[in-house]
């Protein structure tokens, strides 16, 4: 057990560390300009975290602690610092301070020392090991406990200092990197700025950042590929808010969604939230989808439906019509369904959405906005394919990415040019993703797919994929 100082306790981000501490079985003193106050804060924090926590002035709480943690708003450093120098020495002290300047915190202004922490250190003096950390963490993440979303940028001058403060970090479910001396925390102190920019530009909550990279002289690593279903969504009825939905699920299953992560949402769903649910009674079918209906044993509201659907009935027997949808896809009776579709009413199909690469990019928009990664969105469906038997899940609507992949002029292993090599990999994103999707009564009608090989595009939509009509081979 070590004994931590938060000077600054009472605020947002002390409290927030605070409280880890003493979940973790670590001894806190909470140090504030106000004993009372801090004594007072103290009490509720152990009550409701448990774990032994006290309250004290700034320099007492300074002198308890082995290990102090500076918490304080800018304005407040330089007189908090005079306060605790004496009962800081020979100890370790964090220094969590940004020098934001209210009321332009999203603007970066640094002291003329280069950076508060290093300020921190000529105010204490030499018998004061001072540390830069936490700069880029918020304290709402941290409070939230759990595992956090975000990397700590820790510097100093004493390499043992850091080291004991990385360990602290881990402890707390933080994963840090030491980024060198400490006039290297301007770095960090001035991204918080930064990073207030991008919550209010963009309608973050709390963004981070996050080092990537690989070691040299570590061994590539295998591709691989994840399919992961999103649990917890409701029965979907018109007018419901899918996005929302998604959100919802994905932050409650706690597995934050990553860069070039796909959300793959099965048509259904989107059809059902817009709208797209024909009661069969409503329709008047017409002499044409009568004759047709009779060709196909099909009753004759679906076939008029799925000639309103389609541009072409390319073919009718028994059983099925494939039908050329008005989007361009060729499949079985204009994609138009009644599985998982309440008859309450009496019965009813679903039709397609209207737009499904519009469906894509507004729940694209919404999740990135919500998570402040960069995501891809796959509407898909079950189709059945040419000479082949069984259905397979394939991308109907596309957002974000390219729907193919062209690897023509790229090498084999043997070096030989790739010539015809055009893969249609958002239809084996959806289909990989069918594995999960249920089709009955799963109930799981959406699914994340992580590390797909994908090209980025902002403007693509699912015609891409599709082979022109010039070029149909079987015509």
């Amino acid at each position: 057990m070590t004994r931590f100082a938060i000077l600054g306790g009472t605020g947002a981000l002390g409290a927030a560390l605070a409280a880890r501490l003493a979940a973790g079985g670590h001894a806190v003193t909470i140090g504030s300009r106000d004993p009372a106050k801090a004594q007072a804060f103290a009490a509720e924090l152990a009550a409701r975290c448990g774990g032994a926590v006290s309250g004290a002035g700034l320099a007492e709480a300074a002198s308890d602690g082995e290990i102090c943690v500076l918490t304080v708003p800018y304005a407040a450093h330089g007189e908090t610092l005079a306060q605790v120098r004496a009962a800081a020495q020979g100890k370790i002290l964090i220094d969590a301070t940004v020098p934001l300047r209210p009321p332009k915190v999203g603007t970066v202004q640094l002291p003329a020392a280069g950076s508060a922490a290093v300020e921190a250190q000529a105010a204490l003096g030499d018998g004061v090991r001072v540390v830069s950390a936490l700069q880029t963490i918020g304290a709402e993440k941290l409070a939230a406990g759990g595992a956090v979303d975000g990397d700590v940028l820790v510097a100093g001058d004493d390499a043992e200092a850091v080291e004991s403060v990385r360990a602290v970090l881990a402890e707390l479910g933080l994963k840090s990197w030491h980024v060198g001396p400490l006039a290297n925390s301007a770095a960090a102190e001035a991204m918080t700025s930064v990073l207030i920019q991008l919550n209010r530009r963009y309608k973050l909550t709390q963004s981070g950042v996050r080092i990537t990279g690989r070691r040299k002289d570590a061994p590539e690593r295998p591709a691989s590929l994840s399919v992961t279903a999103i649990t917890g969504l409701p029965l979907f009825a018109a007018g419901d808010d899918l996005g929302q939905a998604l959100i919802t699920a994905i932050t409650d299953a706690g597995e934050p969604l990553q860069d070039g992560d796909v959300i793959v949402v099965a048509q259904k769903v989107v059809s059902k939230v817009e709208d797209r649910t024909v009661p069969l009674a409503s329709v008047t079918p017409g002499a044409a989808a009568r004759e047709a209906a009779a060709r196909a044993d099909k009753d004759p509201a679906v076939v008029e439906l799925i000639a309103a659907e389609a541009t072409e009935l390319m073919r009718v027997v028994p059983g099925v019509i494939i039908a050329r949808h008005r989007t361009g896809h060729v499949l079985a009776n204009a994609g138009i369904d009644a599985s998982n579709v309440s008859s309450e009413g009496g019965p009813a199909v679903l039709l397609w959405p209207k737009d499904p690469d519009a469906s894509a990019r507004r729940l694209r928009e919404a999740l990135q906005a919500e998570f402040g990664v960069r995501l891809a969105v796959v509407i898909s469906d079950s189709l059945g394919r040419a000479w082949r038997m069984g259905t397979t899940g394939a991308a109907i609507g596309v957002a974000g990415m390219k729907p193919l992949r062209d690897r023509r002029g790229e090498s084999d292993l043997f070096g030989r040019e790739l010539q015809a090599t055009v893969i249609g990999v958002a239809d084996e994103i959806a289909a990989a993703a069918s594995l999960v999707i249920g089709e009955a009564a799963e109930g799981t009608p959406a699914a994340v797919v992580r590390g797909a090989a994908y090209d980025a595009d902002e403007e693509a939509g699912i015609g891409d994929l599709l082979r022109p009509l010039e070029k149909d081979l079987f015509r």
